[in-house]
């Protein structure tokens, strides 16, 4: 419980009363807070009848600190750097910096390649990106988190951004090697890589998944490599060391530059999309209300790769 002794005086008071001291002026006082000379006298004096001690001794054209103004001047112009220093903290974390829980795969190979744009676009938000599959907002002090299927968290908001397929790729060396295009046989003599990642839920498909919609014999074991992520198994494939099911929206630049070759017209739907998600009362936050218009701005082109122009890019790769 608060007693009169504890209680602090008028701010305005203190304010006033702090520029006159630094400036050993009621004028230039009033200029620094845009206010008369007489408002500054006006708010020391009742500073002063509030305080019960006398801050300023008042000469005909100056005015001197009393001991007790002298001391209370030190204190205050101590406390007002700190608030402004404090008040500047703030100003950076709520409108200038973003904190995101990113996937790793997502980081890497769609978000990366576009940072130049939004740095361009948005110079002053400094980032964070924390990679991670376990989107737990709040303990890592995160002001959103995109995650790989819609959250069901009923108490965040969500954008659904893009939608998915599982699209065989492998290097343009690897597919003039090994010339997967014909039958299943084809396939069984090639390097196959597999995704086997239990963060992904339910599972994504398989290579026996594939090879059953493509209508081609099931190949037994399906030897190959197994990664617990898919952004390696995109590596790999990009590396020449076999064939891999990637995420659409992982693999569209690769696709696009040649980078790697899509060389199935099969490819496989799956439930997960990539999503923002975010605590409804994170929505107000300047940095945060940037990013997402820039991320939806993407969001609203076509992102899935040119799946049609695969066969021209086998072609180039058996000519």
């Amino acid at each position: 419980m608060s007693t009169t002794d504890d209680r602090l005086p008028s701010i305005n008071g203190l304010q006033a009363f702090e520029a006159a001291a630094r400036h050993l002026s009621f004028a230039r006082a009033a200029d620094e807070l845009g206010l008369t000379p007489t408002a500054i006298s006006h708010r020391i004096r009742n500073l002063e009848a509030e305080l019960g001690v006398v801050l300023f001794r008042r000469g005909h054209r100056a005015v001197t600190l009393t001991e007790e103004g002298a001391r209370i001047a030190r204190d205050l112009s101590e406390s007002f750097d700190c608030l402004k220093m404090s008040v500047a903290k703030l100003r950076r974390c709520g409108a200038a910096h973003l904190t995101l829980i990113v996937p790793p795969s997502f980081a890497s190979l769609w978000l990366l390649p576009r940072l130049t744009d939004f740095r361009e676009r948005f110079p002053d938000i400094q980032l964070t990106i924390n990679p991670t599959d376990a989107p737990d907002i709040e303990r890592n002090g995160a002001d959103a988190a995109i995650v790989f299927g819609c959250s069901t968290d009923q108490d965040l908001k969500t954008d659904c951004l893009f939608e998915n397929r599982l699209v065989p790729v492998c290097s343009p060396a690897f597919l003039e090697r090994y010339d997967v295009l014909g039958d299943s046989a084809a396939i069984a003599d090639a390097p196959l890589l597999h995704v086997t990642d239990g963060s992904v839920q339910p599972p994504l498909p398989d290579w026996q998944d594939w090879l059953r919609a493509a209508s081609m014999s099931q190949l037994g074991a399906l030897d190959g490599i197994q990664f617990g992520a898919c952004h390696l198994a995109i590596e790999a494939a990009r590396q020449g060391h076999g064939l891999a099911l990637g995420v659409s929206t992982l693999v569209v630049d690769d696709i696009q530059t040649g980078v790697l070759a899509a060389p199935f017209e099969r490819s496989l739907p799956i439930p997960q999309t990539y999503a923002l998600t975010y605590p409804p009362e994170h929505a107000t936050r300047p940095a945060l209300r940037s990013f997402r218009l820039w991320l939806l701005g993407y969001a609203q082109h076509k992102q899935g790769a040119d799946l049609s122009s695969k066969k021209q890019t086998a072609a180039r790769a058996n000519s």
